[in-house]
């Protein structure tokens, strides 16, 4: 695995204290051919000046944070290298990197380069205010499951109908939920575990089983379920929860590389007979 922390070359791309588009390009291309078109790919439907611009300009205005985040970057990749064996042959090397992007995400698992990469936007960290080390632990952990299942498996598996590609949502971040448990060493860690979360989850799966599966079956949507800007029932993340106590539960019959393959027929089956059971 390999660390890439351009922490300490930010600080380039704002001269006379205010960001700097040719400045970042430049800043870019030290460790990445193909990062700054990727990024600038990716934010072109935003109005720069008025979505992008207060983002960027907040990172060097908010230097505490900042730090903050450099250092919870160093914590957690030192812990991933001693644990990232217990998902990953010797011969996968993951890059992961904390960098200055255009708000293309707080974490984005992608290729770069040619190789598998954890991209960790500095910008979007702090507007979220996630640079503690338990946010930041949440944020790589979870992408390199993500990862992990591209990797060995079947990321994508092929969902014809709305419900079907809902079921493959669940199941994505299910795995990838395992995948950080594992990580953590920790079968019952949520990084989404706060204020009675879990516990509101745990209280009331047989309900959400059942409400998940009936939006899959009349292809509803199920957009509520994931996502800190969603919620369900005044809970946010609820899919994250569900998708990893379905991915538990195919543990009973299959090694954690035979879920990652599934089709979406064999997912369809096992979760309606997870959803309808107690």
């Amino acid at each position: 695995m390999q660390l890439i922390n351009t922490f300490h070359k930010i600080q380039n791309c704002f001269p006379n204290n205010m960001f700097d588009i040719e400045a970042w390009r430049k800043y870019t291309k030290e460790f990445s051919s193909e990062l700054c078109e990727k990024c600038e790919q990716d934010s072109k439907d935003y109005d720069f000046d008025k979505d992008i611009m207060p983002v960027l300009n907040n990172v060097i205005l908010n230097k505490e944070a900042a730090a903050t985040a450099n250092a919870s970057f160093i914590a957690i990749a030192e812990r991933l290298s001693r644990n990232i064996s217990q998902l990953f042959k010797s011969d996968i090397d993951p890059d992961i990197i904390l960098y200055l992007g255009l708000c293309n995400g707080a974490c984005w698992a992608t290729t770069l380069d040619g190789r598998n990469a954890v991209l960790l936007g500095i910008e979007k960290i702090i507007e979220l205010n996630w640079q503690n080390e338990s946010d930041m632990q949440a944020l790589i952990f979870h992408e390199i499951g993500h990862i992990w299942h591209k990797t060995y498996g079947n990321l994508n598996p092929h969902a014809q109908t709305s419900g079907e590609q809902s079921l493959a949502q669940l199941y994505r971040e299910g795995i990838a939920m395992v995948c950080e448990q594992i990580l953590c060493n920790d079968d019952n860690h949520y990084h989404q575990d706060k204020n009675g979360w879990l516990d509101w989850c745990t209280a009331n799966k047989a309900e959400i089983k059942r409400e998940y599966l009936r939006r899959v079956k009349e292809n509803e949507s199920t957009q509520d379920f994931f996502g800190d800007w969603c919620s369900y029932k005044n809970h946010s993340d609820v899919g994250y929860y569900l998708g990893c106590e379905f991915v538990k539960y195919l543990k009973q019959f299959y090694s954690l590389i035979e879920i990652a393959n599934l089709n979406i027929g064999e997912i369809y089956k096992r979760f309606e007979d997870f959803a309808l059971r107690g």
